[in-house]
């Protein structure tokens, strides 16, 4: 008698509960972007900016929405996941070739475990990206400041202060990713304190100041929108990794010599900035879905490359 007490308060109010409950169908506050359906493969209309001549400008075409259908966007939804796949065989080779790693990094483990993590983290530091393209319904759009214009709607153009938010954060965990990197194959030793240097590099990008940012536009279209401490600290990490890179290339191509070891040891990281460099100033500023797509094609190349150069290494190695 004692514990059906305990129990009928219980069941009553998870009914009191559940009646409150509403889905997305009768509460607008849970609405999505699509809503219904909103699979994973489901994709919003195209954005009437895309069809807009006057939102688009005179330097584009007056209609792109046609590049922006399912299929299409799938496609590129599909290829911003797939590094993970070089990643973890990247971070596998570490693992079980890690008495080749550490005997070329003086035993260290500890930057064993900083070319483990780095592959990872430059995945996993794009996520802010991945996150921005969902709410965008993968399009590439003309893009509003709902900061400034009160009449901003998702269903008309991406949101500009989401852009600048998703990009500080980009930028700045594809740092941490990059430096990671340099730090395993360089060492601490790197620029007398390369441990400092890179703790002080992700200070000046996370926390420096993002007013003003840089004003930079293309076919009447801005990009870019970051800060210079951030865009410095960024740099700085883009020259150490391409110097670690050119390191790895001694074990990765032990047998070629001046420039043609020297070009394909940067070639992995050339193709993922060029990937970059294509999203950011054509894929933004054209809104062009098949940009958008060949842009992180060149992402997954990049990674393909890097991985062909851990394993090469560690073949000589063995």
């Amino acid at each position: 008698m004692n514990m059906r007490l305990p129990l009928c308060l219980l069941v009553s109010l998870c009914i009191s509960a559940a009646s409150g409950v509403k889905t997305s169908s009768t509460n607008p506050i849970l609405l999505g972007f699509p809503d219904n359906p909103a699979w994973g493969w489901d994709k919003a209309p195209p954005k009437s900016s895309l069809s807009d001549p006057k939102e688009l400008g005179p330097d584009l075409p007056p209609d792109q929405s046609k590049t922006a259908k399912q299929f299409n966007l799938n496609l590129v939804q599909l290829v911003h996941w797939t590094p993970i796949i070089p990643a973890v065989l990247m971070a596998k080779n570490v693992y079980f070739y890690s008495d080749f790693w550490d005997g070329i990094f003086d035993n260290d483990k500890r930057r064993s475990l900083l070319m483990l993590l780095s592959p990872i983290i430059a995945f996993f530091g794009g996520l802010p990206g991945i996150m921005m393209h969902t709410y965008e319904s993968w399009q590439v759009a003309p893009f509003k400041n709902p900061l400034d214009d009160p009449n901003f709607k998702i269903s008309d153009f991406n949101n500009q202060w989401l852009r600048i938010v998703a990009y500080q954060f980009i930028f700045v965990m594809q740092y941490v990713g990059l430096i990671t990197f340099a730090l395993g194959v360089l060492g601490y030793d790197f620029l007398a304190n390369f441990k400092i240097w890179s703790i002080l590099g992700f200070l000046v990008g996370y926390l420096g100041n993002q007013h003003p940012k840089i004003s930079f536009s293309l076919f009447q279209h801005n990009t870019m929108p970051l800060s210079w401490y951030t865009i410095g600290a960024f740099g700085f990490g883009v020259i150490c990794n391409l110097l670690a890179f050119i390191k790895l290339g001694e074990y990765s191509f032990p047998d070629l010599k001046g420039a043609d070891r020297l070009i394909k040891s940067v070639l992995a990281p050339l193709l993922i900035a060029a990937g970059g460099v294509i999203e950011g100033l054509l894929a933004e500023t054209r809104f062009n879905q098949w940009i958008h797509f060949f842009a992180v094609v060149l992402f997954n190349w990049g990674f393909w490359k890097q991985l062909q150069m851990y394993n090469l290494a560690a073949a000589v190695g063995v």
